[in-house]
């Protein structure tokens, strides 16, 4: 059994190469595209509240070859969510355990890329990304890593209301990121004190091909009226990982329904946990699961719309999505000899 850290896992996806993101992507996709089929076991989630007020969830997940359970608890007095994922062989062999706290930011992240790495455009584009957490650390290098299928970015926007989480994204992410991509242009919005945040986020919204959202709000981050654009139609994908709870939103419901394809996670989570659909009245047959898409080929009206015309996605994420990238970053561990390995477990 191999015991990952959560420092093994940061040093698995912070040194990935293109071609190893790339394969992640492929086995996550595949996860994806057998939970759309059917082909996946997957029970709800068990939650514990304890009496100190801390909250534990359980999920368990299983596509047959590779079974899994990604435990997470969320204290009760704010401090850091911790949890791990196991990996199990067909028979309950326990192939690993991997320390859950970076996993799960990529993982969602990966999610909303599944789309973003099919996407075609001319030229140079703009992103721009709401939250300045883990989720829009992952967003934003998996994109870059990554790129569209076609086309390639010019400028990102990060937008949030914390002006010393603005400072450590800067810090942490851009300073990085600057000199890794020289042609990219990284800057950021503060909206705490700022009289100008409106027209700015505006501005920015009106020019940009691909939205992420990313934060836990529960009010519209902005309203349809900003995506319009009066000199020219932009293309958009449209992004929305960071509301899971029924009371939270971070769209309205015109950019809900703005695209032409409406894809999620899990039509079934998403009915009863996603808040831009509950309070959209959006029906579960005007959804398409995205793991019914994968495996489509491009001759496919749905997969050219994924590809080229206005794209909207929601996910509120599921425990096998926890057992698909903890089964890539098991490989990875495996090839380059990290992590602890426990040969009388």
């Amino acid at each position: 059994m191999l015991i990952l850290s959560d420092k093994n896992v940061q040093e698995i996806l912070y040194g990935l190469s293109r071609e190893e993101c790339a394969h992640l992507l492929q086995i996550f996709s595949q996860f994806m595209a057998e939970y759309s089929a059917g082909k996946v076991f997957q029970p709800s989630r068990a939650r514990i509240t304890t009496s100190l007020g801390h909250n534990s969830l359980f999920m368990p997940a299983s596509n047959t070859l590779v079974t899994g359970i990604k435990s997470m608890t969320i204290p009760g007095d704010g401090s850091s969510i911790n949890g791990s994922v196991s990996i199990c062989k067909p028979t309950g062999e326990l192939e690993a355990l991997l320390n859950a706290r970076e996993l799960t930011a990529f993982r969602t992240s990966l999610a909303a890329n599944m789309i973003f790495s099919r996407r075609m455009w001319e030229g140079s584009e703009n992103m721009v990304i709401f939250g300045a957490g883990k989720q829009a650390e992952w967003h934003l290098r998996i994109a870059l890593l990554l790129g569209p299928a076609a086309g390639t970015i010019g400028k990102v926007t990060i937008i949030n209301r914390s002006q010393a989480a603005l400072e450590q994204f800067e810090h942490d992410v851009f300073a990085e990121l600057r000199q890794k991509y020289p042609t990219i242009a990284f800057e950021s919005i503060l909206k705490a004190g700022n009289p100008g945040y409106e027209e700015q986020i505006k501005s920015a919204l009106q020019d940009a091909a691909v939205v992420f959202a990313c934060t836990p709000s529960v009010e519209p981050l902005f309203p349809y009226s900003y995506l319009q654009n009066v000199d020219k139609r932009k293309i958009r994908y449209i992004s929305m990982i960071g509301s899971y709870k029924p009371h939270m939103q971070e769209v309205d419901k015109a950019t809900v329904l703005s695209g032409k394809l409406l894809c999620v996670d899990s039509k079934e989570e998403c009915m009863v946990e996603a808040g831009e659909l509950i309070m959209g009245n959006v029906s579960e047959e005007s959804l398409t699961e995205i793991g019914t898409l994968l495996p489509l080929d491009d001759q496919d009206e749905r997969v050219q719309i994924l590809k080229h015309e206005d794209v909207v996605f929601k996910c509120v994420g599921m425990g096998i999505m926890d057992v698909a990238i903890g089964t890539g970053v098991l490989e990875l561990a495996k090839k380059k000899h990290i992590g602890v390995e426990l040969s009388d477990f």
